[in-house]
C-alpha cells in the first residue's frame, strides 16, 4: 500500500505539472493558417521507423542468454565503446546546451 506521504508528493507532483504545462503554453500568435499535410516527411519517419524495427527484431533474433544481451555476446570492442560513450555525451551536451542558450539568450 501506497503511504499517505507518498500520496502527497505524488498529487503535489501531478499538480505542477499540470499548473507548469499551463503557465508554459506560449503567447496566442494571433491569425494563423493550417498547412498542407507533408506526406514525404511522414512516409521517411514510416520508413526510418520500420528499418529501426527490423534491425531490433534482427538482433534479438542473435540474442539467446541475458548474458549475451548485457555484453552484447562479447563483439564489442574497446574503440566501438569509446565511440558509444563519446555520441552518448555528445548527444547529452547538445540536448542540455541549446536548452541552456535558448533558456538564456531567447528563442530567437
Amino acid at each position: 500500500m501506497i503511504s499517505k506521504s507518498a500520496r502527497t508528493i505524488f498529487g503535489l507532483t501531478l499538480g505542477l505539472a499540470v499548473v507548469g504545462g499551463a503557465l508554459a503554453a506560449g503567447a496566442d500568435l494571433g491569425n494563423t493558417t493550417k498547412q498542407a499535410t507533408n506526406w514525404v516527411a511522414i512516409a521517411m519517419f514510416a520508413i526510418f521507423v520500420a528499418i529501426t524495427l527490423g534491425i531490433t527484431k534482427w538482433a534479438a533474433s542473435r540474442t539467446k542468454t541475458a548474458a549475451d544481451f548485457y555484453t552484447a555476446g562479447g563483439g564489442i570492442t574497446g574503440f566501438q565503446n569509446g565511440l558509444a560513450i563519446a555520441g552518448d555525451y555528445m548527444s547529452a551536451a547538445s540536448f542540455l546546451g541549446i536548452s541552456g542558450l535558448v533558456f538564456a539568450n531567447g528563442f530567437d
